[in-house]
């Protein structure tokens, strides 16, 4: 059959009956069969709900709680009709359609026969109590929910179309049975959001923008989850190198050298050493001898290198003190936070709106892990994640990573040339993938590469960072080695 839905009444009911008795249809509910007869139930009714629905419940709109997903929330689709309320079971699927308001104004007409609820009418009917029954969840949004919802929206469709939403809701409301107190409760809600007014509320996103600090929510999410992957990983302990020794200058010189070059700024070793050791800038590049001398002068102070923040704001501001020591080369955005919007790639970072807030918010979060490993981890990730600055992140990022580690002394962690891919893909993997692991496991390996050098001298390091492959930029170059087996923490 050309049809892998099929209903009552689209063929005769002996037809119907024969083709269920030969395997040819099988039944997904009463009076709605499918010809897909391998394909689990769920699976099909995953990918026809639409046809599904449509047929069912004719001219009915997607809204209450579904209308976050414009579909299905745990299991259950919400819907409002003209018309007696109506609960059809399908696999995967329970649609629970309550007597209300059909299409109104603004709703969007989907393929099969439903109506999306435009933002606009959902706002306005999630303002209706509601309880959970029988283990199904609440049908509308709870006042913890509709706050994150309005947070969401002022912050992905600005503070002029969220205004725009409270007036197109309070029209509506009368059409759609909304009592005016609940859509006085929006209007308060919503003004909120805009600057306007103050609400208690218990989300957390919504009262940072109600303090003027608004964050991103979904990259506290991320924080959140890599902070859980770093409390259940195996620890890590290396012993750094003595701050103030020969050795920490000599380490620094690396750690800027590399930190530069994975960004593109390039320059050869004795180029380096003549910008850092002799003040003798590269001819027609300033501004990038500037980076590295600028990076190094901020990774061999080890009284700066061993500063952590006791709050956001200390925090805020150191690290904006060491991205204008580090950019101080480029002084119209050295220490400057970031008015435009930035991005890698298809990864777009924190809007410049929401910088503060979400270092801030995640900066929290610090006082949950325990070792210097898992605040550096954690803190490196925050700053890239962010992306703060116009320039220069990846390496104030490394900066504070290093800079907890040598606080808790702790080796410093060195991301060579030849680790720039795997390092790069890691952060990609944990954003936008949401995957930790990676990024723990390349970092771990790191730790450990970085310690296992000799940093006694320039001559030493070097031989030790040649012999493993450091300074490789081909693909098919041997991977960066070990120098021996390491010993567990």
């Amino acid at each position: 059959m050309d049809k892998e839905i099929v209903f009552s009444g689209d063929l005769p009911s002996q037809t119907i009956s024969d083709m269920v008795r030969r395997g040819v249809l099988r039944p997904l509910a009463r009076a709605i069969y499918t010809s897909d007869t391998t394909t689990s139930p769920e699976a099909v009714v995953a990918r026809h709900w639409h046809t599904i629905v449509g047929h069912e419940f004719p001219g009915a709109v997607i809204t209450d709680r579904s209308t976050l997903t414009g579909g299905k929330v745990d299991g259950y689709l919400y819907l409002s009709r003209d018309g007696r309320p109506r609960e059809l079971s399908l696999p995967g699927l329970d649609v629970l359609a309550r007597r209300g308001a059909g299409p109104v104004d603004g709703d969007i007409q989907l393929p099969g026969g439903l109506w999306q609820a435009s933002k606009a009418r959902a706002l306005a009917e999630n303002m209706r109590p509601s309880r959970s029954r029988g283990g199904r969840p609440r049908r509308t949004l709870d006042n913890h929910e509709i706050d994150a919802w309005i947070d969401r929206l002022c912050r992905l469709d600005g503070e002029e179309r969220l205004t725009e939403y409270r007036r197109q809701a309070e029209r509506l409301a009368p059409h759609l049975g909304v009592q005016a107190d609940h859509i006085g409760e929006l209007g308060r809600r919503i003004g909120a959001a805009i600057g306007s007014q103050k609400v208690t509320t218990s989300n957390r996103a919504l009262a940072a923008r109600q303090a003027g600090l608004p964050f991103d929510p979904d990259r506290i999410e991320r924080f959140d989850a890599l902070l859980v992957a770093l409390r259940s990983a195996a620890p890590q302990s290396r012993d750094g190198v003595a701050p103030g020794s020969s050795g920490y200058g000599v380490q620094a010189f690396w750690e800027a050298y590399f930190s530069n070059y994975i960004e593109g700024t390039t320059f050869t070793v004795d180029e380096a050493r003549s910008i850092v050791f002799d003040g003798v800038l590269v001819a027609n590049r300033g501004a990038d001898s500037h980076d590295i001398l600028g990076t190094y002068a901020l990774v061999a102070d080890p009284d700066e290198m061993s500063r952590v923040a006791d709050s956001p704001d200390e925090f805020l501001t150191m690290l904006r003190g060491r991205h204008a020591t580090l950019m101080s080369g480029r002084p119209d955005i050295a220490g400057i936070f970031k008015t435009l919007p930035n991005q890698a790639g298809m990864t777009l970072f924190v809007d410049p709106a929401l910088v503060r807030g979400t270092l801030r918010e995640g900066w929290r979060r610090l006082a949950d892990l325990d070792t210097a490993w898992e605040r550096a981890l954690y803190t490196m990730f925050l700053v890239s994640e962010v992306h703060p600055f116009a320039d220069g992140n990846g390496r104030i990022a490394r900066v504070m990573m290093n800079a907890e580690l040598v606080a808790g002394q702790q080796s410093k962690i060195i991301v060579p040339t030849r680790v720039r891919s795997d390092y790069l893909g890691a952060l990609r993997r944990l954003s936008p993938d949401d995957d930790p692991t990676v990024y723990i496991k390349t970092l771990r390996f790191l730790h450990d590469y970085t310690f296992q050098i000799d940093w006694s001298t320039h001559e030493a390091a070097e031989a030790d960072l040649r012999s493993t492959y450091a300074f490789e930029e081909a693909d098919d170059a041997p991977r960066l080695a070990l120098l021996r087996p390491v010993a567990p923490s």
